[in-house]
């Protein structure tokens, strides 16, 4: 019987290497599985009307052709309800709106015009007294803004507010057509 040497038995190293290459891939797979938690990934948040609500009514005023009030459809955003009002005018200041901002009923977009002062309120810039004069805002809220954009850094957007849990969402429906985070 003759004896198979040892050396011939190992295989090439092209094989090992292909072999390594998918123990490691099977390695950083399974590291990805247990490391993933519970969560689907990026949501979209679909928010439907309150039962009964069918249309909305917003009014459009400022640097716009046509101001005045106008339906809009559950779910539109601002720039659809510019559009209802023929559009924005060549000297609308259009940076000083959230142009993606969903409508709801009895909602007011102001367009300003360039170089004029925005009709909104900046979170980031405002004082406590001046935060103070919104609707729902006192002084503790009006603080509780100051305060969390001196220790957390700027809003990045007015949904901050809610999101970083300075005020009440109820409390955010009623100024945030008011208000603006530049």
């Amino acid at each position: 019987m003759r004896r198979i040497p040892l050396w011939a038995l190992r295989p090439s190293r092209a094989i090992t290497f292909r072999i390594a290459v998918g123990a490691a891939a099977a390695l950083a797979l399974a590291i990805l599985v247990l490391r993933a938690d519970d969560s689907p990934g990026i949501e979209v948040l679909r928010l439907d009307p309150p039962p009964g609500v069918d249309e909305i009514r917003v009014e459009v005023a400022g640097a716009v052709a046509r101001p005045g009030v106008y339906t809009v459809e559950p779910g539109d955003r601002v720039a659809e309800a510019i559009a209802l009002a023929g559009g924005l005018e060549p000297d609308a200041d259009s940076a000083a709106l959230n142009l993606a901002m969903r409508l709801r009923d009895e909602d007011r977009v102001v367009v300003p015009r360039l170089g004029e002062r925005s009709p909104l309120l900046d979170i980031n810039t405002a004082t406590a007294e001046e935060l103070d004069e919104l609707p729902g805002i006192g002084p503790v809220y009006s603080a509780a803004i100051v305060e969390a954009r001196e220790l957390g850094g700027p809003y990045a957007t007015t949904e901050d507010l809610v999101g970083r849990e300075v005020i009440p969402e109820h409390v955010y429906d009623r100024i945030r057509g008011l208000i603006a985070a530049r």
